[in-house]
This record gives structure tokens, sequence and C-alpha cells, in this order.
């Protein structure tokens, strides 16, 4: 019991109870503008959750995460690459909203609702004992958790939204699928291991040399998107 509260002392330090009490939180980037919180950042880290569910089965190892430099810096690498992803997200939403890219209210509403069922299926709850857990466990009222996951809803169909329109002009040719073909002829073999002609996977290939240049089309707009972007980083 001590080990573990002192595992607690170090995840939850008096700095952080000061931060927690501060009407501002800390501000770890400023994207375009836009501010990116502690919170939001921790949000998606949970490195409270992750070290507390290694200290259940490896303690040691948890405790030296926290107590050495080693460790320490290992949590701030992990800590920035989430950071990263967090401002190429906030890039993307960003860019979404600029083109004027909405999602409309009753299919949002239908996809919460979905989600929500989802929830109360897979756990086996009433909405009104889902709403006791998380305002016991997390000090969230339900109104609150489901405004949370209508925001995060809405952003990820701007996402799908935003990818769909750079890469609608991707185009495959003949040559292409048939050099795809060529470089792949182990993944076109039947159960005896002959060969499958082209035209019988051609609708395959076709399929992934599409995604594949719409990936290298999307990881090209990414690079450019950030490279233009005006972002400050103070974590």
């Amino acid at each position: 019991m001590k080990r573990f509260l002192a595992v607690l002392f170090l995840l939850f330090p008096l700095a952080a109870f000061a931060q927690a009490q501060s009407e501002a939180p800390q501000v770890v980037a400023v994207v375009n503008g836009e501010e990116i919180t502690k919170p939001q950042l921790d949000r998606l880290t949970n490195i409270t959750g992750v070290i507390l569910s290694l200290y259940r089965q490896y303690p040691r190892f948890a405790q030296m995460l926290l107590s050495t430099e080693e460790g320490k810096a290992f949590l701030r690498a992990y800590e920035r690459d989430v950071l990263e992803s967090l401002i190429s997200w906030r890039l993307i939403i960003q860019e979404a909203r600029k083109r004027g890219f909405t999602v409309p209210p009753e299919e949002l509403r239908a996809e919460l609702d979905k989600t929500i069922q989802g929830i109360l299926e897979k756990n086996d709850l009433t909405e009104d004992e889902l709403a006791e857990i998380l305002l016991t466990q997390r000090g969230q009222t339900l109104d609150e958790f489901k405004a949370q996951i209508q925001r995060d809803l809405e952003e990820r169909m701007l996402y799908d939204l935003l990818k769909e329109a750079v890469t609608a002009q991707v185009s495959v040719s003949a040559e292409e699928v048939k050099a795809y073909y060529e470089r792949n002829l182990d993944s076109f073999k039947d159960e005896e291991g002959k060969i499958v002609p082209l035209d019988e996977v051609a609708g395959k290939v076709l399929a992934a040399v599409t995604e594949e240049k719409k990936d290298a089309v999307w990881k090209e707009f990414l690079e450019e998107l950030r490279a233009s972007a005006e972002v400050e980083i103070r974590l």
C-alpha cells in the first residue's frame, strides 16, 4: 500500500495539483491561433492510466519510468509524439472548416445515438447507470459526456470529408495496375500455388493501387499543411 501511494505521489506532484486548481489550464501548443491545453493532451496520452496499469503488473518498471531521468525522458518523448499527432489533427479540422465542410445535424445526432447505445449494450448498462458512473468516477455529467462524444464524432466526420476531397482526383492507369500486379505476383496465387491471371484479380489490384496513391497524396497534403501552419509548441 505504501509503495502504491508513493507511485501516486510521483504521478501527482504538488505542481500538478496547483495546475488543476488554476483557472486557466496550461497551454502546450498554439496552432494557427488555436490553443491546445494540457488537459486536452492528457486525455490522449492517458499517462496516469498507463502508469497505474503498469504498476499493477510491473511495479518496478513503473517506478523506474517515474523516478529515473531515462524514464522521465521516455514519458516526455511519448507526450511530445502524441502532441504532434494532436497538432496534425487540429490542422486537419481547421482546414476542413476553412473549406466550408459541415456535418448535417441529423446525421451527427444519429451517430451520437448509435455510439451511446453501443456503450450501453457493451457494458450492460442503462442510461441512468452510465450517468451515475460518469458522475462518481469522472465528475462528469451524462450531458457533458454526450457533448464530448459529439465533438469527437463531428471531427472524425470532417476528417473523412476533407480526406475524400483531397484524394478525389486520384486515378489509376491500366499500366499502373499491371505494374503493381507484376511486382506482387506472390500475393496473387491460388490454393495450389499457381499465379492467378491479372484479369481475374484486376478489381482487387485496382483497389490496392488506388488506396496506395491516395495515401501518398494525403501524406503530401498533410506535410504541406504542417509546413504552412503557424505552430508554437510550449511543452
